[in-house]
């Protein structure tokens, strides 16, 4: 019997080559809006488990990579609807397998970052299908992550 779990090198955008457990892939059958022929990513997580910023890296494209935060660090009472298909695409069961993560952008000066609080990206935790959706909630797609004075 093969006790030795799977690995995976990642070449990366900003950590070098790192690998991971091939069983920590997260699938994004329908890719993420506007890169939608990239579907395998892995969460880093530097700053620790659980803790964000985490970075969601391709592992088909080492320069594609997305900053993501948790939408309650912005938005308290962050509750996004989701449709019934989506669930299902997800095979979600049980709703705190649904991890939510709002994608970052991240100009030049970084205090203009805004968050996209209409598009989340939920990760479903009990088998590692993604997909990002359209909230029907009324959110920001461009949400700053920096209060602005005056």
């Amino acid at each position: 019997m093969n006790d030795t779990i799977s690995r995976i090198k990642v070449q990366t955008r900003d950590f070098d080559e790192i690998e991971v457990a091939a069983s920590e892939i997260i699938t994004f059958p329908q890719g993420i809006f506007a890169f939608e022929e990239y579907t395998k990513y892995i969460l880093i997580t530097p700053l620790g488990s659980g803790k964000c910023p985490v970075w969601l890296q391709s592992t088909e494209n080492p320069n594609l990579c997305f900053i993501m935060f948790d939408p309650l660090e912005f938005c308290r009472d962050y509750r996004v609807t989701v449709a019934d298909e989506d669930v299902a695409f997800l095979e979600i069961e049980n709703e705190n397998d649904a991890k939510f993560y709002v994608i970052a952008v991240i100009p030049e000066n970084n205090m203009d970052a805004t968050v996209n609080l209409k598009s989340p990206v939920i990760i479903n935790t009990a088998n590692n299908i993604a997909a990002q959706v359209i909230a029907a909630d009324d959110y920001p797609i461009k949400f700053p992550v920096f209060a602005k004075e005056g």
